[in-house]
């Protein structure tokens, strides 16, 4: 479904130019969950930016099913590849209620049953029909995740983008929406990309996971292996002692 060749982004600076992403590859299957990981600053949100095209390609090559991101932007690629940003205050328009924000991509795509739609995005996220109508600024930052998740969701994308979806929340709401994610993934099977640092996170979801650094991707292995510590870099192996307490979820 994802098919990511010898990704250069770059951006431009004061100084010149600095390279984000490196020469990045990796493949992710139809129904696959897949795992970016690595320290702030190393790259892996600045690919899921390209690949939702959001960010400058200076090289390589990219494919989402039958979309080249970074070519002229169509419609059909919007409603099949959608992102979840990392912070639920700052992704939301404060002077949208909940209701506003689910209806406008179905105005933007001429979707009809627009008011089912939105009751039924609220349902499948745990959400009922009273938050329909609230303001962001009523609302907790778990549940403000979870209309995010339903504005990505109601467009009944294939491809699901996930930038650090619970990094800004307590870790009781983490769980929350962690289980939130695997239960969609597993009824609707999404293919999605997680991006986070932390590997308790990525293995609760993902089965593979590619680990980068300074804008390159270091390895890639299966969660099996993150498990038994069966890793190639040093790098990858400090990244898994500072997860404390790291197992795989149930």
């Amino acid at each position: 479904m994802i098919d990511v060749d010898a990704l250069t982004v770059r951006f431009k600076t004061k100084t010149g130019y600095v390279d984000a992403v490196r020469d990045a590859s990796f493949q992710v299957g139809e129904g696959e969950v897949f795992g970016l990981v690595g320290e702030s600053g190393s790259g892996k949100s600045t690919i899921l930016r390209a690949l939702a095209g959001l960010a400058p390609v200076a090289g390589g090559r990219m494919r989402i099913g039958s979309h080249v991101p970074g070519e002229k932007i169509v419609r059909s690629f919007r409603r099949e590849v959608q992102m979840v940003f990392q912070d639920p205050y700052g992704s939301l328009h404060p002077r949208f209620t909940v209701d506003q924000t689910l209806r406008e991509p179905l105005t933007i795509n001429g979707i009809d049953r627009q008011d089912g739609r939105i009751v039924d995005a609220l349902h499948e996220v745990g959400l009922g029909p009273a938050y329909r109508f609230r303001y962001p600024h009523q609302l907790s930052g778990g549940q403000r995740q979870r209309v995010s998740i339903a504005r990505a969701l109601i467009l009944e994308p294939r491809v699901l983008l996930l930038d650090e979806p619970t990094s800004a929340l307590d870790v009781s709401v983490q769980a929350e929406i962690l289980n939130l994610l695997r239960r969609l993934h597993r009824e609707r099977n999404l293919t999605m990309m997680l991006v986070s640092h932390n590997f308790a996170v990525v293995g609760f979801l993902c089965s593979r996971v590619a680990v980068m650094r300074n804008g390159e991707i270091l390895e890639q292995c299966d969660i099996a292996s993150i498990r038994a510590q069966q890793v190639e870099h040093e790098y990858t192996r400090s990244l898994l002692l500072a997860t404390t307490g790291y197992r795989r979820g149930t």
